[in-house]
């Protein structure tokens, strides 16, 4: 299949259409496959972005990478993220770019805020007083660019604080360059539970949303961008999971029978 090509003004309207707004905070997301073949690379992406957002906007890409996890070193000035797409590494790659200090769950933010959130650092990447709680107090949006629901990774903020049976903490210490010099630090995360192996599907949040005119989408090409504050995001996670625990997980344990 030969992609068409994907303009500026194309982007630009999306956005817009969406709802990205001058002064916005945005939390970024992508998989850009199916968008079109842009006309300026991934620069043009980026271009758009903070051209949408202007000078006093913030823009956070998931720089996430669990070698860490696996024994590595971790050095944020140096350490790829992995699996997070070709626009968060590229990103990443910014001169302009800071990287928060979760050796595992990190973000490459640049704009207003980002020295700011840059400073925070927490054992856990989504619990009180982290980086991606504060993004929430600063009403920051959730901005899929072709990547679908699931991609959400704030949905671990609400796993989190919900106690979701299929998780548990797990810590893991290793050596992380700080400001040039090598210390061993330990961490956390609310890791899935192996043995139950739970298949996370979150479009009943997109649902939710939806239902209420809080989820807002625009067709690029072959794919889809779409947008909701993290604010209605958390909301609607956190009720489901307080409806029930398993809520988000579509092989839910079939119960005991006594």
């Amino acid at each position: 299949m030969t992609l068409p090509v994907l303009t500026r003004s194309q982007l630009d309207e999306a956005l817009n259409k969406v709802g990205v707004r001058a002064g916005d905070g945005l939390l970024v997301h992508s998989a850009l496959q199916f968008l079109g073949r842009p006309e300026g690379g991934l620069q043009m992406y980026l271009d758009a972005l903070l051209a949408a957002i202007g000078p006093q906007g913030t823009l956070a890409v998931p720089t996430f990478t669990f070698e860490f996890a696996r024994g590595k070193d971790y050095d944020p000035q140096t350490s790829p993220s992995v699996g997070m797409g070709a626009l968060s590494e590229f990103v990443r790659q910014q001169a302009v770019a800071v990287r928060t200090r979760h050796p595992m769950q990190s973000l490459a933010v640049i704009g207003e805020r980002a020295k700011k959130l840059a400073q925070i650092d927490t054992p856990s990447a989504f619990e009180a007083g982290s980086v991606f709680e504060r993004m929430l107090d600063l009403d920051f949006k959730l901005l899929l660019l072709g990547a679908d629901v699931q991609a959400a990774s704030i949905v671990h903020y609400s796993e989190q604080r919900a106690t979701v049976p299929y998780r548990y903490w797990k810590e893991f210490s290793g050596r992380v360059n700080q400001a040039g010099t090598w210390t061993t630090q330990t961490y956390r995360m609310l890791v899935r539970d192996m043995d139950l192996d739970p298949q996370l599907r979150l479009a009943p949040i997109q649902s939710v949303l939806e239902s209420k005119g809080q989820w807002h989408s625009a067709k690029l090409n072959y794919g889809e961008i779409a947008s909701c504050t993290l604010r209605d995001f958390v909301a609607a996670a956190d009720a489901l999971l307080a409806a029930d625990a398993w809520a988000l997980v579509a092989n839910k344990p079939e119960p005991v029978s006594k």
